[in-house]
């Protein structure tokens, strides 16, 4: 078994040279794509993987790809492509007999993830260098696979688009916060801290004019003085707390409470200037991941 780091020198040295040799070739590659109706990826093996993660890239942007196999293609499948298509196809070798094939019996622009100089890339409109100087896979595509993988994504990011993706943690992320907040009570500034405590089911409360006093706030005030609960919650809350807005995707909100040095666990929600409730780490990660 090789060395793992033989893997990690070979990947990262083979995406340095690919992003020098694929400097020139992006713009004739994205054109290609962006003036294409349908994008129609092709490939076999570890290379056919590579273009259905494109079609499938392409498609969460907003833009129309499908997955076409090659000798299916050769066998009908072909007949649904129309002549302001284009055709991606990725072979790491170029000699892939069925996609060569294909490239020559239909009558489309073709953009070529392959190496240079290759069958392929002789065929092709467009062409992007998928080439390795070392394949830590020996005679199997490693190596070669995530650099194609790299610049298929690449490619799709690049054109630009809207994210598709309504379901599952990307999608949920993607909802606007107030879709995930609740109702927090908002409480008079001079209120004892011993009247907040029935009113702390939802982690906090926030006070009239600025500030969220929370439960972590209650047990490490009374921590630190007996008479505590006797004093005004102005003097025991944050009095600018960090905040996020009702309309922020929801993706805002979780950064916002775990990119910190000191992680917090809710945030006040903010419309037109006030606050209209409170989004919690807890709902957020729940509806995230669909539990």
């Amino acid at each position: 078994m090789s060395n793992p780091d033989v893997f990690f020198d070979a990947a990262t040295q083979a995406l340095a040279a690919a992003q020098a040799s694929n400097r020139e070739r992006w713009a004739g590659a994205r054109a290609l794509l962006a003036s294409a109706d349908v994008a129609w990826c092709t490939g076999i093996g570890k290379s056919g993987l590579v273009a259905r993660k494109l079609a499938g890239t392409l498609g969460s942007l907003g833009r129309r790809a499908v997955f076409l196999h090659p000798v299916e293609a050769l066998h009908g499948d072909s007949g649904s492509v129309r002549p302001n298509d284009v055709l991606v196809t990725v072979s790491q070798s170029g000699h892939t007999a069925e996609v060569l094939r294909l490239v020559g019996t239909l009558q489309v622009p073709t953009l070529a993830l392959t190496r240079p100089g290759s069958p392929l890339a002789k065929l092709a409109t467009a062409v992007l260098d998928t080439d390795v100087p070392f394949e830590a896979g020996g005679a199997l595509p490693a190596t070669a696979f995530t650099v194609a993988t790299t610049i298929a994504d690449a490619l799709a990011f690049s054109l630009g688009g809207t994210i598709q993706h309504p379901g599952g943690y990307i999608g949920a992320m993607a909802r606007p916060v107030r879709d995930f907040m609740i109702a927090a009570p908002l409480v008079p500034r001079d209120t004892p801290v011993v009247d907040l405590i029935a009113r702390l089911g939802a982690g906090a409360v926030l006070l009239e004019g600025g500030g969220i006093f929370t439960d972590g706030d209650l047990r490490r005030a009374v921590g630190r003085s007996p008479d505590a609960l006797a004093r005004p919650v102005s003097e025991l809350c944050t009095p600018s707390p960090v905040t996020v807005l009702a309309s922020d995707p929801a993706r805002v909100a979780l950064e916002r409470m775990e990119r910190r040095d000191s992680q917090i666990s809710v945030l006040p929600v903010v419309e037109d200037g006030a606050y209209v409730g409170l989004v919690r780490l807890h709902d957020l990660v729940r509806a995230g991941f669909g539990l």
